[in-house]
């Protein structure tokens, strides 16, 4: 596996040209900022629900959620303001939230700078928090380049973007799986799928990669290669997510969650 521990523009066009299969910065979000936003986290996760399975819980409407119905597509750019002052000035009060960080840093390290996508002239959710507890998993699956939400852009690349605040131990699921292939034919894709979202795991070899994650780390991958979460035994998993939409170099990265 291909990994570079740096987050540059070196390490983003590499991944982007499919020279590396992973960025991962350890201890990313340093765990003085997660304990003061674990309990915060851990109460909205409780309210919280996700539209597609009962495996994990998201704060925020996810773009997943909004490209399934017409009535999730309104609520997530409806509620999109509100959940982003929810996350920043509630949840990580006091403290800078994680993908806060990245977006200042990634505005730094891209040509074009990076920002939040609009749909409609608004922005979008820039970032969800999702929890999976015991026996939570995540279906093998890709998240498709481009969306009608976000009508007015065509991407060249999604990458995915993970920053674990709390895994579960060494042994107690949680990995991050990874399958080598990139998924280039979208449509033949959605003829595969299942009824709720992703791949039947029966249908797939075994996954090329098992990344377990530590407390804190940043991991950035091509969302168009099949990943998924390996079933939790024990502990918790909780993430703060987004995506960076690619278009050139000369186009700012654009953050959607």
């Amino acid at each position: 596996m291909r990994v570079s521990e740096h987050l540059s523009f070196g390490s983003l066009t590499s991944l982007i040209d499919g020279e590396l299969d992973l960025i991962r910065c350890r201890a990313y979000c340093p765990p003085e900022t997660y304990a003061v936003a674990r309990p915060r986290i851990q109460a909205a996760c409780d309210l919280s629900t996700y539209t597609l399975t009962q495996d994990l819980q998201c704060v925020g409407v996810s773009i997943g959620e909004a490209n399934e119905s017409a009535e999730k597509a309104k609520q997530y750019v409806a509620e999109a303001a509100a959940t982003t002052a929810l996350i920043r000035e509630t949840l990580f009060a006091g403290v800078v939230s994680p993908m806060d960080r990245l977006l200042a840093q990634l505005d730094d390290v891209w040509p074009r700078g990076a920002g939040i996508a609009l749909s409609g002239g608004e922005p979008v959710l820039p970032n969800v928090i999702r929890r999976w507890t015991a026996g939570g998993q995540a279906n093998p699956h890709i998240d498709q380049r481009n969306s009608e939400i976000l009508g007015d852009y065509v991407f060249r690349r999604r990458l995915g973007v993970n920053v674990y605040l709390e895994v579960p131990p060494e042994g107690g699921g949680g990995d991050l799986e990874l399958w080598d292939a990139l998924v280039e034919d979208e449509l033949e894709y959605r003829a595969r799928r299942r009824r709720d979202y992703g791949l039947n795991r029966a249908d797939l070899d075994a996954p090329d990669w098992v990344v377990h994650p530590s407390d804190g780390d940043l991991f950035i991958f091509d969302a168009s290669r099949v990943h998924g979460v390996r079933a939790l035994s024990r502990g918790r998993r909780v993430t703060m997510a987004c995506f960076l939409g690619v278009r050139g170099t000369e186009d700012p990265l654009a953050l959607f969650a």
